[in-house]
């Protein structure tokens, strides 16, 4: 397809390496990221639908003139190979990835909503018009029920489903585009198999991804020791709900909405029923990921 495309645009041209700043200004840029090809369109050749059209069809590089400086350094950085960005100030930073599903948005009015929610101190880069990251500095950083109210504002005002994932702090250097694509990746995956989750991290994915690994002769086990999650939602959701609190009983209830001999006596029922202690690490983890297996929300 890339090949027909470059026939039909009279100039238009394709190389392995990333574009030049005068190229950025004067071409319309497609990766293929998985084989590290770009192909460039003048901008002068294609007319607004022929772009639309290709921006579903391949994965898009956004040089918008309104872009400030430090935000071209950081795109440059993170997704083209380019120079550390010389922010002298900026020593720690946790990068946000995020991906947006959903009708057509106007661009202006999800800049602003996400520059009024990630503060004057953070930096928001966008990929392509679906995907883009957070970079947070210096431990300006955001909590996990922030990120999980902003998606629900942006599914009420924008009719658009955003999933984010949460990176893990590192320091500023040159080792920080491969974390950030080694994140991307793993994102990639906890999009597929936890698609009911708004906020990801590393930690959520890997055991969800660890159980879905499995085989199906080594998962019978799981469904013949766990088979009461199966036959009975409300102990599945207690007993998630509960090792997800760590433990804590009192938060445990509060959340559930039900009072703390209640819960106690869900516990005591699914201990009787498998013979797993919620006491134990061990169980408490073979526990979990059955829970995971389980999950309604979980893609099995």
């Amino acid at each position: 397809m890339k090949h027909k495309l470059l026939s039909y645009f009279q100039h238009a041209i394709e190389q392995t390496s990333p574009p030049s700043s005068s190229q950025l200004e004067t071409y319309h840029w497609f990766i293929l990221s998985a084989q590290k090809e770009w192909f460039g369109i003048p901008k002068k050749e294609i007319n607004d639908s022929q772009l639309d059209l290709l921006k579903n069809l391949f994965d898009y590089f956004i040089l918008e003139e309104k872009n400030h400086k430090e935000e071209l350094v950081w795109k440059q950085f993170l997704f083209l190979q380019g120079k550390i960005p010389s922010d002298i100030e900026a020593t720690s930073i946790r990068l946000i990835q995020f991906h947006i599903q959903g009708k057509e948005w106007e661009k202006k009015l999800m800049n602003d909503a996400f520059t009024d929610f990630i503060g004057k101190n953070n930096l928001l880069i966008w990929k392509n018009h679906h995907e883009g990251v957070i970079v947070e500095k210096n431990q300006h950083n955001l909590q996990e029920e922030a990120f999980a109210s902003f998606s629900k504002a942006i599914q009420s005002d924008f009719y658009a489903t955003i999933t984010f994932f949460i990176g893990k702090e590192v320091k500023l250097n040159t080792t920080l585009p491969v974390i950030s694509t080694q994140e991307r990746e793993l994102f990639s995956k906890g999009l597929e198999i936890i698609p009911s989750q708004n906020v990801l991290s590393f930690e959520k994915i890997l055991p969800t991804l660890f159980i879905h690994r499995l085989l199906e002769n080594e998962l019978e086990l799981f469904y013949h020791c766990f088979s009461i999650f199966k036959e009975d939602k409300e102990i599945l959701h207690t007993i998630q709900t509960f090792i997800e609190n760590n433990g804590h009983s009192t938060n445990t209830a509060k959340q559930l909405f039900i009072h703390r001999n209640t819960l106690q006596y869900r516990l005591d029922r699914f201990t009787e029923k498998t013979g797993f202690h919620l006491k134990d690490f061990n169980s408490l983890f073979t526990i979990y990921l059955a829970c995971l297996l389980f999950h309604p929300g979980h893609k099995q």
